[in-house]
């Protein structure tokens, strides 16, 4: 039978790190060690086997627990694997359900925002601030002050009923993303005992969309796009919002990808933009080759903005947008100019030209091939994606090229008030 006991106060203050030495482990009998670490610390700690796993089980630091002290711990854990019972998982739980307990749903949001922030700003993350706005209109109200763990999903279900009530159902899409994502964190990064009430509502009728999806608004037809062009060559020599728009229908990229434009993408020599994939909504590397009238507003550009990181500044966006322009501002700039979701025509978005692009360029006869990669789609095949972003560069360039003059047609012809059948 093995002994107990085997160690003594006297031997306990004997025993002191050297310098070089590794962890060392002394017996005290029964699985119960007296642990020197190279750094001085030392502890109790009892090692056992549980359903055919080693594990171990701190029993508290010396000469603050004394080896009376940690026997005592001991003999009760010793009696809990005895009955199968895990003293580790057990404590371990203890402490997370204390920790638990009364972490309100706003504290757990709160840290995930942070968390989302901090990826972006190390560029693990794309994309920008949308969850705060959704947070604070649509879940906070009802969810915010609640302790998370006691949130039931009949209460997540009556909120996101509510927001599909007022013809919101795209939100509560996106709001169910958010939830998601907030008891993940809650669980894996701050190590919370809760349930997973978004399990049950996984297939729930009442949330399931009923209405037709929403696309961006844009210029159906030449003529409207024209009218749009027009206005925009009115500002183009304006503020870095109005500049920033004027690209927008002239280069095929998303809002996002617009407003952070670094001058180090950008090679004016060579007529192209190399976007990273880290700022890509797909995540694969994009060639933007550059017409002349591009080359020629980049270039004015420069002369305002090339001593700074990004083509577009802001001293405004110092936060989540890392002081360059924020994308809302590419919107508002086509809202002050009357092509909002009021207008008459049915407005038009930023995102709305790459549909223009899409498709009068297709009505045109251009190679859909050639217009799928300059859009930046998603391909199926991931090897094909990373390399696909070069093909086609020559014939891209002639296509960009011949998009512009299209679009100066059309913004001339309606200056002039004339026809667009030559330009069409």
């Amino acid at each position: 039978m093995a002994k107990e006991n085997l160690l003594t106060d006297i031997k306990l203050k004997a025993l002191k790190s050297k310098p070089g030495e590794k962890l060392r482990r002394h017996k005290d009998g029964g699985g119960l060690f007296f642990v020197v670490h190279p750094s001085g610390r030392t502890w109790f700690e009892y090692r056992y086997n549980i359903n055919g796993k080693k594990s171990s089980f701190g029993l508290g630091g010396y000469p603050d627990v004394s080896i009376k002290e940690a026997r005592d711990k001991h003999k009760a854990a010793k009696a809990q694997v005895v009955e199968g019972v895990d003293p580790a998982a057990t404590k371990k739980a203890a402490i997370a359900a204390k920790k638990t307990e009364g972490t309100s749903f706003r504290e757990v949001a709160d840290s995930w925002l942070e968390h989302r922030k901090k990826l972006i700003k190390e560029g693990k993350l794309t994309g920008k601030d949308v969850w705060t706005g959704r947070l604070r209109n649509h879940l906070m109200p009802a969810l915010g002050s609640k302790p998370i763990a006691e949130i039931t999903s009949r209460e997540i279900l009556n909120v996101l009923l509510r927001v599909k009530d007022r013809g919101n159902e795209a939100t509560v899409s996106k709001l169910r993303n958010i939830l998601n994502g907030i008891y993940q964190h809650a669980k894996v990064r701050m190590g919370l005992t809760i349930g997973e009430p978004m399990n049950d509502l996984r297939r729930i009728s009442e949330l399931k969309r009923t209405s037709p999806a929403k696309h961006f608004r844009y210029a159906d037809t030449p003529e409207k796009l024209g009218v749009v062009l027009a206005a925009l060559e009115s500002v183009k020599d304006g503020t870095l919002a109005q500049r920033a728009v004027w690209l927008a229908p002239r280069v095929f990229l998303r809002p996002d990808e617009i407003a952070g434009a670094m001058w180090s993408e950008i090679n004016l020599e060579k007529r192209i933009w190399r976007v990273d994939k880290q700022r890509m909504k797909m995540k694969n590397d994009h060639i933007v080759p550059l017409s002349t009238q591009v080359i020629r507003h980049l270039a004015e550009l420069k002369e305002l903005t090339g001593d700074c990181e990004f083509v577009f500044p802001s001293i405004r966006t110092k936060g989540f947008f890392g002081g360059r322009l924020n994308p809302e501002s590419l919107r508002k700039v086509l809202t002050d100019l009357g092509f909002g979701k009021q207008a008459l025509s049915g407005g038009t978005t930023t995102h709305g030209f790459r549909h223009c692009a899409a498709t009068f360029l297709r009505e045109r006869g251009f190679n859909g091939e050639w217009i799928e990669i300059q859009m930046a789609h998603s391909k199926r095949n991931t090897v094909e994606a990373t390399y696909n972003h070069a093909s086609y560069l020559p014939q891209r360039y002639q296509m960009m090229q011949a998009w512009s003059e299209y679009l100066d047609q059309l913004a001339r012809a309606v200056a002039d008030g004339d026809s667009l059948n030559e330009a069409a």
